[in-house]
């Protein structure tokens, strides 16, 4: 088995974990965490330019040849590839030759990143989150997983109401209102938000420079009685891992992607959807009402087991 992932907070640590626990041989390169330094300043002007004819990053490029030359003389039965648009034609060429069955997942949408579409066809299946592009490129739908072990799990009263946590981006005006809406109802959260440069102090939200990984995620997470998504709407609809956070640990939800009630875990007693991120109006029973458990079966369906069991067969 080769793995690879683009994985900067640990979503797949538990993907590998379980595939090592099914195969005798289990490689696995996280690209994101590949460091490369240019050799000259030729070079790094050379990618710059490449980048702007292009649209594409010379660097992954670079970054990608040491594991690529370290594999190129394998020979594996099954590849699963995350974020396969961060290779290049030539290196995805050299999967294709050394695997007899390559499996994508795409965790972002078509939308979003346009070279999604340009690399489908090095693979025997492509998985994607997104049911638009399942329907418009022929691909197979999966969802996200709840990607920790339940030993994460604690039983424990709430420390606030709400937690969020997300990149610094256009979603950022919606989180300020639901902010504001628990503010004006005297209810406690924790929103944080990922940023570079200066960090603002509006009231409202927490600025932070550095990334959080899933450890910290998962302990604010244990003191919320709520999980907060915030989806990236008018982009992509795919069901972030907030959502399966707040499954996984047996939370309630407030999200603004109307797309979760398509889903069979949807119970509005545990789902709050704000369909109308102007007119923002959480009733208050949906705070004092206790989480319904969800059938076995149900929940069974979005563990990283079931993840697997589907994605090779």
């Amino acid at each position: 088995m080769l793995f690879i992932t683009f994985d900067m907070s640990g979503y797949y640590d538990g993907i590998y974990r379980e595939l090592q626990s099914r195969y005798t041989q289990v490689d696995y390169f996280n690209t994101a965490t590949f460091k490369y330094r240019y050799k000259n300043i030729l070079q790094k002007a050379y990618s710059f330019f490449f980048k702007i004819a292009t649209g594409k990053k010379l660097k992954n490029y670079y970054k990608c040849m040491d594991f690529i030359n370290k594999i190129s003389c394998m020979e594996y039965d099954i590849t699963i590839v995350i974020r396969p648009d961060v290779l290049f034609d030539s290196q995805l060429n050299v999967l294709r030759k050394i695997s007899k069955y390559a499996v994508a997942y795409y965790h972002d949408s078509i939308n979003n990143i346009k070279r999604k579409k340009d690399v489908i066809h090095f693979f025997d299946k492509v998985y994607s989150y997104e049911k638009k592009d399942v329907k418009d490129y022929n691909l197979h739908f999966i969802s996200n997983f709840i990607y920790f072990e339940d030993s994460k799990i604690v039983d424990g009263p709430p420390k606030y109401d709400a937690f969020s946590v997300m990149s610094n981006d256009y979603r950022v005006a919606t989180l300020k209102k639901v902010a504001l809406f628990f503010k004006q109802h005297n209810h406690s959260y924790e929103f944080y938000v990922m940023k570079d440069g200066e960090l603002p102090n509006d009231g409202l939200l927490t600025y932070m420079a550095k990334r959080m990984n899933n450890d910290e995620v998962i302990e604010h997470i244990k003191k919320a009685g709520i999980i907060t998504d915030i989806h990236k709407y008018g982009i992509q609809d795919g069901l972030t891992f907030r959502v399966f956070e707040a499954m996984g640990f047996h939370k309630k939800l407030i999200t603004t992607n109307k797309d979760v009630k398509t889903y069979d875990f949807y119970n509005p007693d545990n789902i709050y959807v704000i369909e109308d991120v102007k007119n923002i109006d959480i009733p208050e029973a949906f705070f004092k009402t206790p989480y319904v458990e969800l059938p076995q079966d149900i929940y069974n369906k979005y563990t990283v087991k079931s993840w697997i069991d589907k994605v090779v067969g």
